[in-house]
C-alpha cells in the first residue's frame, strides 16, 4: 500500500476525531442559523455562547473578546482591517512580507487604497531591521 504524505496543512487540515464527535449534532441535528428567533435557531446560538464561553476561559479573555469567523482569510482580514483603523491615531505604517497568503497581501492593497502606507519586506532582506526602526 502507497502512503500519502500531506504537507499542505497550512491550507486544511484533517479534523480531530473528538472535534468531529463534539460537532456532528450540529451539522445533522442543531443546524439551525443562530441569528434568528425559532427554536432551531436558539439552539445554534445557545452552543455558539457556551463555546464562546469556553474558550474565553480557557484563554483568560472576556467572552466579548472571542470572535468566530469562516476561517483564515476572513480571520486575516478582519485582524488587519480591524487593527489598522483602531491604531490608525499611532501612525498609518505596515510592515509585512511579500510572502503573505493572499488574504494578508490584499488586505493590505485594499488598506494602501485606504491611506496606510504598506512596506513589503522580501525574506531575505538584510535591511530588515532598519525597516521596522
Amino acid at each position: 500500500m502507497k502512503k500519502m504524505i500531506y504537507l499542505d496543512n497550512a491550507a486544511t487540515t484533517r479534523t480531530a476525531p473528538e472535534v468531529v464527535d463534539a460537532m456532528l449534532p450540529y451539522f445533522s441535528e442543531f443546524y439551525g442559523n443562530a441569528s434568528t428567533i425559532y427554536e432551531l435557531g436558539s439552539q445554534s446560538k445557545k452552543a455558539m455562547s457556551e463555546a464562546r464561553r469556553t474558550i474565553a476561559d480557557a484563554l483568560g479573555a472576556s467572552e466579548n473578546e472571542i470572535y468566530f469567523t469562516a476561517g483564515g482569510s476572513e480571520s486575516d482580514n478582519w485582524a488587519l482591517k480591524a487593527t489598522a483603523e483602531a491604531y490608525r491615531q499611532k501612525g498609518n505604517h505596515i510592515i509585512t512580507s511579500k510572502i503573505e497568503h493572499h488574504a494578508v497581501l490584499h488586505t493590505c492593497e485594499y488598506l494602501e487604497k485606504n491611506g496606510f502606507e504598506v512596506t513589503y519586506v522580501d525574506v531575505d532582506d538584510p535591511d530588515f531591521r532598519d525597516v521596522c526602526e
